[in-house]
């Protein structure tokens, strides 16, 4: 009876113990993490560059991936004397060297010239072109011109002037219409000419029609009037009114201004002091010389003028040219324009010390 007991005992003791469904279970999912464990091992292996996926999958987020541009080229680093230059860095200094400008206003020169040139019949249009050339004027204001009339070769004479001088500007102002053509005064214009008018002028009985030819040229940003006349050549009374008529008009013109030609009075006569109470005598202020304009080969008067007035403009020098080329001597004066807008701009490396002008 004990014998068989003890066989019992050693038959339960080798058995062992009932495994219940929980030990199971856990089991089970000790090796699904395992296996799990195993995938990801495989498919991202240590020490292989993160992907977007491979941080979503380690962070355990769901997030749209960024797009990256392809298209876009992204700057690269440059090297400077052996030195790597980030590109973050070289916008940087290409933002350091923009140019500051500073709005400032200056003064420019010009030179205006007054002719008569007796409709090229006293030498020749080419004789006349020399003259103008050499006195480097900008501005010439012309008188007794003609317009493709058949007595002086049909051509229109202001507008031969300034394609002869390089593509520059003219204005006609008409006078006299004659059979053959048309007779007046112009003005021929390095600058750009804005606008011209020709208003006639005081007048009586068989004597010849005259003119007052206004353009208006843009100096510099700056506009300008220049005024270009011929007064009656047989009467003081008719030259006085027509004196008279001029000065009220320049009296209403707010610009700077340039009024010339061919006055057939002396300084001191009624119509010079008409004008040049209004007006600046460029000769009396700045002039060298005697000033005699007529006539060409022995000059005794002086009746051909350039007077000037009006804001930012003053007569720096004034002379009567010797050349001929017609039955008058040209006058001319040298002025300085205030009132020009310019910029000076300044800024780090090559734009420093830069400067334009509008």
């Amino acid at each position: 009876m004990a014998e068989h007991g003890k066989r019992g005992a050693r038959a339960s003791r080798r058995q062992g113990p009932a495994v219940s469904s929980l030990d199971v279970v856990v089991t089970l999912v000790a090796v699904v993490v395992v296996l799990a464990g195993l995938s990801v091992s495989l498919i991202f292996p240590p020490g292989a560059p993160d992907t977007p996926d491979a941080s979503i999958a380690r962070e355990g987020k769901r997030t749209t991936p960024a797009v990256v541009a392809t298209d876009v080229p992204v700057p690269e680093a440059t090297e400077t004397g052996g030195v790597v230059v980030p590109p973050l860095a070289m916008e940087a200094e290409r933002q350091s060297a923009q140019l500051v400008c500073q709005a400032l206003i200056g003064t420019h020169e010009f030179t205006a010239l007054s002719y008569n040139i007796k409709s090229g019949r006293a030498g020749g249009l080419e004789r006349l072109l020399g003259v103008m050339q050499r006195s480097t004027a900008d501005v010439i204001l012309l008188q007794e011109v003609d317009n493709k009339r058949r007595s002086t070769g049909s051509v229109d004479q202001a507008a031969w002037f300034a394609g002869r001088l390089g593509g520059w500007h003219s204005a006609f102002g008409r006078n006299v219409t004659f059979g053959d053509g048309l007779y007046g005064t112009a003005v021929v214009s390095k600058y750009p000419i804005v606008s011209s008018v020709n208003t006639p002028l005081p007048n009586s009985g068989k004597a010849q029609p005259r003119g007052l030819l206004h353009v208006v040229i843009d100096v510099e940003g700056v506009e300008v009037s220049i005024y270009s006349t011929h007064l009656d050549n047989t009467s003081n009374n008719i030259r006085t009114a027509q004196a008279s008529r001029i000065s009220s008009m320049l009296a209403a013109d707010p610009r700077p201004k340039i009024l010339g030609g061919d006055m057939n009075a002396w300084p001191g006569a009624g119509p010079a002091r008409i004008l040049t109470s209004r007006l600046t005598d460029s000769f009396v202020v700045a002039g060298r010389g005697g000033g005699a304009t007529h006539p060409a080969n022995r000059p005794r008067g002086r009746i051909d003028y350039l007077l000037y007035g009006g804001p930012e403009l003053k007569a720096l020098s004034a002379d009567v040219l010797p050349d001929g080329g017609s039955d008058h001597l040209a006058v001319r004066a040298r002025y300085e324009l205030g009132g020009i807008k310019t910029e000076k701009c300044s800024g780090d490396g090559k734009a420093k010390g830069e400067a334009k002008s509008d």
